[in-house]
């Protein structure tokens, strides 16, 4: 039987850090991609879907691109088939949607070396992170 590796919500940013590494990408890219993971597990209550925010009954506004870029790069890592499911049905952007968005944020931001590798850090994420 397999033992499963736990990690203390504690030191959940360490672990991820020790995963990121492995990539063996340039420190500031790394850097960026871990404060996408932290943002993604420390706000539980984000929708992730969608460029908007319902701030109240009375408030929306788009998000800005920080938060566009981080939850383009976990929606499409975690949830394609998802993506894939309220595309055919509910008529939502597919999944080359988030990929253009995201990769467009991450530019826009200044981290060029993260839009170049978006496939990258998605495959990373899904078989490294989450997996």
């Amino acid at each position: 039987m397999q033992e499963e590796h736990l990690v203390s919500v504690k030191h959940t940013e360490d672990w991820f850090l020790s995963q990121l590494y492995m990539a063996n990408k340039d420190d500031n890219e790394t850097l960026r991609i871990l404060q996408t993971l932290n943002r993604y597990v420390k706000i539980s209550n984000r929708d992730i879907f969608y460029s908007i925010d319902i701030i109240n009954e009375k408030t929306i506004r788009f998000k800005p691109i920080s938060e566009l870029a981080d939850d383009c790069l976990i929606t499409v890592s975690l949830f394609e088939k998802h993506i894939n499911k309220l595309h055919k049905y509910r008529a939502a952007p597919p999944v080359c949607w988030y990929i253009k968005i995201g990769t467009s944020s991450f530019e826009k931001l200044g981290y060029y070396d993260i839009a170049r590798n978006y496939d990258f850090w998605i495959d990373f994420i899904r078989e490294h992170i989450f997996a």
